[in-house]
């Protein structure tokens, strides 16, 4: 009995994490809004799940950051040009 109700208690919490960003849709959508990535009108018809991208750290400033690079076929062409624009601008 004690062994099916850790297994169950496991089951439990290991279906929350897949939900954890959904509480920022909201704040996230506004922020994109804000900076103009996206039309302050549009109107939002679904939110899909994000991508894990791995982290750069200690980027010397000299050095151009290629977003074509690093997110690849990941993210729409136009989104990365809109967000390459402004990293170049840093």
């Amino acid at each position: 009995m004690k062994y099916l109700i850790v297994l169950c208690l496991i089951a439990y919490i290991n279906a929350f994490p897949q939900k954890d960003g959904a509480q920022f849709t909201n704040e996230a959508i506004k922020q994109a809004q804000s900076q103009q990535l996206i039309p302050a009108g549009a109107q939002i018809q679904n939110v899909q799940e994000g991508i894990e991208l791995g982290a750069y750290e200690n980027i010397p400033g000299s050095q151009r950051v290629d977003l074509f690079q690093i997110l690849g076929d990941q993210v729409p062409r136009e989104v990365i040009t809109n967000l390459q624009s402004q990293i170049d601008n840093v």
